[in-house]
């Protein structure tokens, strides 16, 4: 009796578990989705340095299986991109930077370290404290913390790209403008249309870069850290600035400023050529 009342339950049984099974295998997609097939990550506008980071965030983030898709944007539109969460991280921002934007977890481990140089028309002072910039009109991309923290606000005169602010500074409007940059690539003449700038050799402050991530993936703090612990002890990091350093600074090159754009390397011009001419 028990043997034949059994029987009709078995198709029913097997239904429900394969109900079970699509609805466990729906929710298993649906949480997969969730995980982007393509990390957004935004850097500057100013790409004259990035290369070099691009190379080692591609390596970290394949170490999680993920690729990587890079988002040149100025800085103000990165902060609300990442503040929505429409993009997944931040390439390579001051320290100071994540102090002051909590929903913007630091990777901690050091990418680089910049200074903050300031550059003003020639003659050039040998060192500007940093005091003196109040008393003065100071450019500098609107939305770089580790130079905006050093102008007292009466002083600051934002603009949008590194290339605005000098040419905030070779049109008067400001006194100097700063700069994020390396000593060799600071050391670079920065050319426009006004002439040519000169840097203060001595740097106003230090800056340690650190990639950041959106706080919706905390989880890939921890694995990417250690992906780029290991780039660091392999040496792997060093050798990728140095080779960088090396490329870009085999040639007496310079920066060249333009209106909206990046900074620009360019090359000296040849022997029997025209001397090169800044873009109008």
């Amino acid at each position: 009796m028990l043997a034949r009342s059994s029987r009709p339950l078995q198709p029913l049984a097997q239904r429900l578990c394969l109900c079970l099974a699509m609805a466990l295998g729906g929710l298993a997609l649906h949480a997969g989705a969730e995980e982007p097939n393509t990390v957004q990550i935004a850097t500057n506008v100013e790409r004259s340095f990035f290369g070099p980071t691009e190379t080692l965030l591609r390596k970290a983030y394949a170490s999680l299986g993920l690729q990587v898709e890079f988002l040149a944007w100025p800085l103000p539109r990165i902060q609300m991109e990442l503040r929505s969460g429409r993009v997944d991280a931040v390439a390579m921002r001051a320290e100071s930077y994540f102090e002051q934007t909590p929903f913007v977890r630091k990777v901690d481990v050091p990418l680089l370290e910049l200074q903050v140089y300031a550059f003003a028309r020639p003659p050039c002072p040998t060192v500007l404290p940093v005091e003196a910039l109040a008393q003065h009109r100071v450019s500098y991309q609107r939305g770089m913390v580790a130079a905006e923290v050093l102008v007292p606000e009466a002083s600051r005169l934002p603009a949008n790209t590194p290339s605005d602010a000098f040419l905030n500074l070779g049109s008067g409007a400001a006194d100097y403008a700063l700069m994020l940059s390396t000593p060799w690539m600071s050391a670079m003449p920065v050319d426009m249309r006004q002439g040519t700038l000169c840097r203060v050799p001595t740097p106003l402050s230090r800056a340690t870069m650190f990639h950041g991530v959106h706080e919706s993936h905390a989880a890939w703090v921890a694995p990417l850290e250690q992906a780029l612990r290991g780039l660091r002890e392999r040496g792997e990091m060093a050798q990728a600035w140095a080779d960088y350093e090396r490329q870009t600074g085999a040639q007496p090159n310079r920066l060249q400023a333009q209106p909206g754009r990046s900074l620009t390397v360019t090359a000296p011009a040849t022997t029997g050529s025209a001397p090169a001419r800044p873009p109008r």
